[in-house]
């Protein structure tokens, strides 16, 4: 079914900033319906240095599965992201599948199969028909590029409810030019259990995965990990971060520049982040959640993600209904520590309660149209503690219910 835009989406999505080393090719297999692409091909020249972090759902795809018990190999050659279809509880016939294209990708290619990930995405349950894939690798390998283009082209290809591509760049000196890219989709069963979508995020910095993984891990945590659309997690989601490792373009992780890489590194997720809340199926707000003077960051954590995933929140913010006692209702059943005698709670700049006691709300019209914009804040300030969190999430519209309703027509 053909999806609106999003009234949240971006006028203008940065474009990737190609560099040597990649290249990226994309094509219609027929697992989507009316000849739009969902086969995407990346292809390192050489192979890179991967991490991945992958769905913590008990009933994870072929691809998680697989791509979990290559990990440890370290290494990444090709990329192979399919749409239309997250080879999910398919049983044997799924396994086979995804190891007829490895298979399949290992001959043409000449490389390794332990250096082969898959990324699958769509309809849970439904057997994959890998002939359909296979019959294309011919095609995904002979128009392999690498220009601003073939990314966007890749990005729109990984979608599914998606209403438009999320890629960026970012691009920072250090004696020559660091770069990292990403692409990602996302739009529903969205709820942070490591990080609930697919991206891909690549750099000609040539990083090792133990210098690198528990930073990255932070940063997901930060961006990715804190946000929800409708408290559903996936079975199928990741993200690799890999290095394009080509001899005339990779840069040394070094300490001058590892500070740099990692701000930025933290730019680059948290802006695709946003992307996927601002196209959550249906949304037509994006909603900040700030939590403060909590005891400690789980707490913090706790409360933010306990309103974010209220059903009667994201409705009263759909309705711009200034019901605050969702709110206190969301905060309460977190199981987080708390004083209700010390907390403040603020739509933006106004205040609703002040440690505990209800304001005499003079200004409930401003209120009230403040919750009329397109983005909005809600700060919570437990007022026992140093620790804060920030989680994203959007609203629940009645286009939200038609998504779902009419998903597999």
């Amino acid at each position: 079914m053909p999806f609106k835009i999003s009234p949240l989406a971006p006028r203008k999505i940065k474009k990737i900033s190609p560099i040597g080393g990649i290249n990226v090719s994309s094509v219609h297999c027929g697992l989507k319906k009316n000849n739009k692409q969902d086969l995407v091909l990346i292809k390192l020249d050489s192979p890179g240095e991967i991490i991945g972090l992958f769905t913590n759902s008990k009933t994870p795809g072929e691809p998680i599965i697989w791509n979990k018990k290559i990990h440890k190999f370290g290494k990444v050659s090709v990329i192979l992201i399919n749409s239309g279809n997250a080879n999910v509880f398919n049983g044997k016939s799924g396994k086979s599948s995804l190891l007829k294209i490895v298979n399949e990708i290992s001959s043409k290619l000449k490389v390794p199969k332990k250096y082969i990930y898959i990324a699958s995405t769509g309809v849970i349950g439904e057997p994959l028909d890998e002939k359909k894939i296979i019959k294309q690798i011919p095609f995904l390998i002979s128009n392999l590029q690498n220009d601003s283009n073939s990314w966007l082209k890749a990005a729109k290809a990984i979608k599914t409810t998606d209403t438009f591509p999320k890629t960026h760049s970012e691009i920072f000196s250090e004696k020559r030019n660091i770069v990292i890219n990403g692409i990602a989709k996302g739009s529903g069963m969205i709820a942070p259990n490591m990080a609930t979508m697919l991206a891909f995020i690549f750099t000609n910095l040539d990083f090792k995965k133990e210098e690198c993984i528990e930073k990255f891990r932070e940063i997901v945590d930060k961006t990715f990990n804190s946000i929800t659309v409708d408290g559903d997690t996936s079975t199928s989601d990741m993200i690799l971060f890999f290095s394009v490792n080509d001899k005339h373009n990779s840069i040394k992780l070094k300490n001058e520049n590892r500070k740099k890489f990692f701000l930025h590194l933290e730019k680059l997720t948290s802006k695709l982040a946003e992307y996927i809340v601002k196209d959550g199926e249906g949304a037509s707000k994006f909603l900040k959640i700030k939590i403060q003077g909590a005891k400690n960051i789980n707490d913090a954590k706790k409360i933010g993600k306990s309103i974010a995933n209220s059903p009667l929140f994201k409705t009263a913010m759909s309705g711009s209904d200034s019901n605050w006692g969702r709110i206190i209702m969301a905060v309460g059943k977190s199981g987080a520590k708390l004083d209700p005698e010390k907390l403040t709670l603020k739509f933006g700049k106004f205040i609703i309660l002040k440690k505990g006691k209800k304001l005499n709300l003079t200004y409930i019209n401003l209120i009230n149209e403040y919750l009329k914009q397109s983005e909005i804040e809600i700060i919570v300030d437990l007022n026992i503690g140093i620790y804060e969190w920030s989680t994203w999430t959007c609203d629940f519209t009645k286009e939200y219910v038609s998504i779902n309703a009419d998903y597999r027509s």
